[in-house]
C-alpha cells in the first residue's frame, strides 16, 4: 500500500488492517505448525482434508462472524 493511500485511512481503518494482519498471520503459523505435528505423530496422514472454522466475537456488540473452510495437511509437496 502506498504512503499516500495510508495517510489517507482513517484511524479506525488502520487499526481494522492491524488486527486482521495480526489474526492472519499469527493464525497462519499455528495453524501450519499443528498441520505438520499432526502429521509427525501420525495423528493424521499427509495430504489428508481437515475441517477448520474460525470465529471472531465482539462481545461489547454482541457481535460473532465465523468462517468455515477445509485445509489439508502437509504432503510430499509441502
Amino acid at each position: 500500500m502506498s504512503t499516500d493511500k495510508r495517510d489517507e485511512m482513517s484511524d479506525d481503518e488502520i487499526a481494522m488492517r492491524k488486527f486482521l494482519k495480526q489474526l492472519g498471520v499469527t493464525a497462519h503459523q499455528e495453524l501450519e505448525a499443528a498441520l505438520r505435528a499432526a502429521v509427525a505423530d501420525g495423528r493424521l496422514a499427509a495430504g489428508a482434508q481437515v475441517a477448520v472454522n474460525a470465529e471472531v466475537t465482539i462481545a461489547e456488540l454482541g457481535f460473532t462472524h465465523r468462517v468455515d473452510g477445509t485445509l489439508q495437511t502437509p504432503g510430499d509437496n509441502g
